[in-house]
């Protein structure tokens, strides 16, 4: 079989047979794929470690006659991965999202860093991960073509003053006083938060990273990324539910695999 080398990072795994794993693999050069990995899971396999969410490495892979190709050696690249349940369920989001989002076999060299830097986001023990999931998950709206409005009224199309306002994830946009009362379900934004959620959609990596978020904040600008996420791809994302689990301590029992 003909063999190509890639780096990968690995999104999702499935335990396949006695000892195999079927893998979905974001690469740089060949995008999406599915990988499975033979053997990986018998205790002296020294790809097992390779094939564990998250990690990126340099993959060697051979062509299979179906739809998944052959992991047949990695030599892991070394950056950091998250540690404890809630930076790893944020992770999680991250890639589940990738997964639902990505295409196969379409490769993108500025999705591959902006999905290796979430990642790396998210194990940063000096931001909270829930900021990391926020960039990402706007970055990832914005790729689907639903950029939201955030300056004049979704309802109306009047521009928006300085005060609060409420967030349609139906709508596209915030919602002044006067239009909110049309959709019940809109989220209640400060305006501290619409202020945030500009500085999300702006792009500004730089603008990003020196905002300090406070809880509050973060939990509403979360909570419309969550809500677009929803409406846009037409189902829930597990890895919120897992997250929320978490959060609330209840997260002990619940698989990210």
């Amino acid at each position: 079989m003909p063999s190509y080398t890639d780096e990968g990072i690995v999104l999702r795994r499935i335990d396949y047979g006695d000892a195999d794993r079927i893998l979905t693999v974001l690469t740089r050069d060949h995008g999406k794929i599915g990988v499975i990995a033979r053997s990986v899971r018998r205790p002296q396999s020294r790809l097992g470690p390779r094939t564990d969410l998250f990690t990126r490495s340099r993959m060697q892979l051979a062509r299979g006659r179906g739809e998944l190709d052959v992991l047949t050696q990695a030599e892991p690249v070394t950056v950091p991965t998250p540690q404890g349940a809630r930076r790893v369920a944020c992770a999680a989001l991250c890639a589940e999202l990738t997964d639902r989002v990505l295409e196969g076999h379409h490769p993108d060299a500025e999705i591959y860093e902006l999905v290796g830097q979430a990642l790396r986001d998210c194990a940063d023990s000096n931001r909270d991960p829930r900021a990391a999931v926020v960039w990402f998950a706007r970055r990832m709206i914005d790729r689907l073509g639903y950029a939201p409005q955030l300056y004049d009224c979704v309802g109306c199309g009047a521009t928006l003053v300085e005060e609060p306002a409420r967030f349609s994830a139906p709508g596209g946009g915030l919602l002044c006083p006067s239009c909110a009362p049309d959709d019940p379900a809109s989220i209640e934004c400060s305006v501290r938060a619409i202020k945030v959620l500009r500085a999300a959609a702006s792009g500004d990596t730089d603008l990003w990273r020196r905002l300090r978020l406070d809880a509050p904040t973060l939990g509403t600008v979360d909570h419309v990324v969550e809500a677009e996420l929803a409406f846009h791809l037409d189902r829930r994302l597990r890895s919120f539910d897992v997250l929320r689990a978490i959060e609330g301590g209840n997260g002990a029992a619940l698989s990210l695999d």
